[in-house]
């Protein structure tokens, strides 16, 4: 029973296919352009293809700023500490005079 039902769905799919792939092109409906729409296609195109080109560097940049943030940020929390080391041992010395 398994078998049919997936031979049955291979064989509806492998037609459906078939079928799109011969079908007749459209009939001349097709709606012609003017020269202004025109225009206005290829501006809009190459303005989505500058904004695109825009992303792409600033997805670049950014993560080369994260990167020298947090390097920043792990170069201060080192000093931070040594700090705090140094204050242990201060205060422990000065404990230990007491």
């Amino acid at each position: 029973m398994r078998y049919v039902a997936i031979a049955s769905f291979l064989f509806i799919g492998l037609t459906s296919q078939a079928v799109g792939q011969t079908s007749p092109a459209p009939a001349n409906d097709a709606v012609t352009a003017s020269r202004a729409e025109m225009r206005e296609l290829i501006e809009a195109t190459q303005a989505t293809a500058k904004a695109s080109r825009e992303n792409v560097d600033h997805a670049r940049v950014v993560p080369d700023l994260l990167y020298q943030i947090l390097t920043k940020l792990d170069k201060i929390e080192d000093k931070l500490d040594k700090v705090e080391t140094t204050l242990k041992a201060t205060q422990a010395a000065a404990s230990r005079k007491r």
